[in-house]
């Protein structure tokens, strides 16, 4: 089901990015064959592009708002509660399947003859390179097959660290977290709301940009598409339906907000 998806979202994309493509190629081309050639060139490059820019550093989540905000709050009770809370949560977490062992800063899980070390760290600011080291020099006297660090947020640069490190090493954020743990064990922590002003041009852009407008989007650029073709002057018709078609292409592929592991990190 996940795969037919995929391909219909993929087909979609496409099909709007053609229509931007196409209007343009049109405009400036005037032989249609050549029109139609530079066309598919151009929305195979901008495909490319937009892959490159959104989905190569799996930045893409499967998160709907109302988890976002779910993932944001636990980890505020994280951040705002003592180290024995978070401890004591992650230990009832994974105690439930394997056989766990609890210190005041990390847990350790034995499963199928391997050793994996949950160490949570959350803070406001991200994780830095001296929390990667301090976690790492701390744990490796278990010899774990694994150090998996539970975070707020962490930066590229530390994640290439981690990377480089000799025990495998998994940095979740507070959304992978949420979703590679939470929803796994179907047990979530405490939820601790922090009182903000409301930014009204965040809320404008998320309505604006919310996956729900891009059917409305996408209709509003084909009626100026076909307007186009009788209206004398259509070069502002084109304009505006490119910049619909902008508009629903963005809010249908953006990104917003986490990674997905596609392993089975407790493996």
């Amino acid at each position: 089901m996940k795969t037919i998806y995929k391909a219909i979202s993929k087909i979609f994309r496409l099909f709007i990015i053609f229509l931007i493509s196409l209007i343009w190629c049109r405009y400036f081309i005037k032989n249609f064959t050549i029109s139609i050639i530079a066309t598919i060139l151009l929305t195979i490059l901008i495909d490319m592009i937009l892959s490159f820019i959104f989905y190569t550093k799996n930045k893409k989540t499967n998160l709907k708002n109302s988890e976002i905000n779910k993932a944001q709050n636990y980890c505020n009770k994280f951040i705002f509660s003592e180290k024995s809370y978070t401890i004591n949560f992650f230990y009832n977490l994974f105690a439930k399947k394997f056989k766990t062992t609890k210190t005041t800063k990390y847990i350790i899980i034995e499963n199928n003859n391997s050793k994996c070390v949950i160490y949570p760290i959350f803070k406001l600011e991200d994780l830095s390179t001296e929390d990667l080291v301090n976690a790492y020099n701390t744990t490796k006297k278990h010899n774990p097959q694994k150090l998996i660090l539970c975070v707020n947020k962490a930066n590229s640069n530390v994640i290439n660290i981690a990377n480089m490190l000799d025990v495998k090493t998994i940095i979740l954020d507070k959304f992978q977290t949420y979703q590679s743990i939470y929803k796994e064990f179907d047990t979530y922590p405490e939820e601790y709301l922090i009182k903000t002003e409301k930014n009204t041009i965040k809320s404008l852009l998320d309505y604006g940009l919310n996956k729900k407008r891009t059917k409305g989007y996408l209709l509003a650029s084909l009626i100026l598409l076909f307007s186009s073709m009788i209206v004398k002057y259509n070069i502002y018709y084109l304009i505006v339906s490119s910049i619909l078609l902008v508009l629903a292409l963005f809010s249908f592929i953006n990104p917003k907000y986490n990674k997905k592991l596609k392993e089975n990190i407790f493996d």
